[in-house]
């Protein structure tokens, strides 16, 4: 169980691009609409992430495969403090410029 296949795709409203995945091993790579209009790309500062987004939601794909869709959508919710830089920062554990190894979770 894990991400086997990538779709490529644009958003027809106005939402920002984002990556999901779809009920079977897919992890869907989604453009926003505007970006898409004006020629450009919304990923270009993702590529060192992304191994962590691959595991992220390779994650997802197993807790919905185990526990339903709801479950798997709460771990987006979570939230963690993060120690960084003598400050604390309180972040959802999908937030990729915390993470602290390629498991697509922040743990601190």
């Amino acid at each position: 169980m894990c991400v086997c296949d990538f779709v490529l795709a644009c958003s027809i409203d106005d939402s920002p691009s984002y990556f999901t995945y779809d009920n079977d091993d897919t992890m869907l790579i989604i453009q926003s609409k505007s970006s898409a209009i004006a020629s450009q790309t919304d990923f270009y500062y993702i590529e060192p992430y992304i191994e962590l987004l691959i595991s992220h939601e390779s994650l997802h794909f197993v807790i919905q495969r185990i526990e339903g869709s709801l479950e798997s959508e709460k771990l987006d919710n979570l939230e963690v403090i993060v120690h960084r830089n003598a400050k604390n920062y309180q972040v959802t554990i999908n937030n990729m410029l915390f993470a602290s190894d390629n498991s697509g979770l922040v743990l601190e």
